[in-house]
């Protein structure tokens, strides 16, 4: 099998912060199938970072989706999007959410730690990889 085959239900994505440090993700289209149709559709996504409790770091979208098979338990590395907030969210550490949010995928680079480093205001974009 080619080293270059690229599976139809794994997306692989370029998470870049500040334009200066990059991290690599993944989609996994079975999670989410509906809601990642829709972002790859308007890829690129950016905006400014928000935190939240020290859970998770976000970025407002102005997308329209409803709750797909929502889950309330996250590991730190997971991608996910909220349908009642309108944010697309990056787990920092573990976290037991009150709100369920639809799962996306993961952050599949090992310097995810980096995270904790950017504040409020910081500039983060979503791209295919």
């Amino acid at each position: 099998m080619s080293s270059e085959f690229q599976s139809v239900s794994r997306i692989p994505i370029k998470i870049e912060l500040n334009q200066a440090c990059t991290l690599q993700g993944e989609f996994k289209r079975h999670l989410s199938p509906l809601t990642i149709k829709k972002l790859i559709s308007v890829l690129p996504l950016f905006g400014r970072i928000n935190r939240y409790a020290g859970k998770f770091i976000y970025i407002k979208l102005e997308l329209q989706l409803g709750a797909e098979k929502p889950a309330g338990s996250f590991k730190k590395g997971d991608i996910a999007f909220s349908p009642s907030g309108n944010f697309l969210c990056i787990f920092i550490s573990d976290a037991t959410m009150d709100q369920k949010l639809n799962l996306l995928g993961r952050v599949t680079t090992d310097n995810i730690d980096i995270l904790q480093s950017f504040k409020v205001g910081d500039y983060l974009s979503i791209n295919k990889s």
